[in-house]
């Protein structure tokens, strides 16, 4: 018998100060039984850092082939996919191909996953109706700090500032860098 998702509640207010969004909303992220807490930080960051209307978390890493995140517009195209924590050029490339227009992020943690992945993407043949993806890469330290924490109900105080997060975790704060490259 399969082992089912675990459910996990994070009442987020977030505070993107460059894009001047303010949102307050509970978010429920489904924990897969093989996924890390490191990973379900990543999803979560990239959902604040990325927040748009319609902006979703794919079915999980019981689905292969569907992004951490994504956005689809009214119409059910496909307008953004998000990686978080890994992703290959030919993954990407092969999820966006049939996907006109799509906008690709991958948001990591590990600078030296980054680096390989920014090398692949020099490489690859990116499909021409699709912009390149943006690579983000939020500071090991921050994830690690806020992945200790595996409460199934958290509350979180994010704020994003030009490139660093600020983050009000049950009266703890916290903060890390953020690059964007691509």
């Amino acid at each position: 018998m399969a082992l089912s998702p675990t459910r996990l509640e994070f009442r987020v207010t977030l505070s993107h100060v460059d894009r001047a969004l303010d949102v307050s909303e509970t978010v429920y992220v489904a924990r897969h039984p093989s996924e890390t807490q490191e990973h379900v930080v990543l999803r979560l960051l990239a959902w604040c850092l990325l927040h748009e209307d319609g902006l979703a978390f794919g079915p999980g890493l019981s689905t292969p082939d569907a992004a951490d995140l994504w956005t689809h517009d009214a119409t059910g195209r496909l307008t953004a996919w998000v990686e978080c924590g890994t992703a290959t050029a030919e993954r990407l490339r092969k999820s966006l191909q049939q996907h006109s227009g799509a906008q690709a992020h991958v948001v990591l943690a590990d600078e030296r996953a980054a680096v390989a992945l920014r090398a692949e993407l020099a490489e690859a043949r990116w499909p021409r109706a699709c912009p390149p993806p943006i690579l983000w890469t939020v500071d090991a330290a921050l994830v690690a700090a806020l992945a200790a924490r595996e409460e199934r109900r958290q509350r979180w105080a994010v704020t994003i500032v030009g490139d660093h997060f600020y983050i009000d975790v049950e009266g703890r704060t916290l903060n890390g860098a953020l690059t964007r490259s691509g």
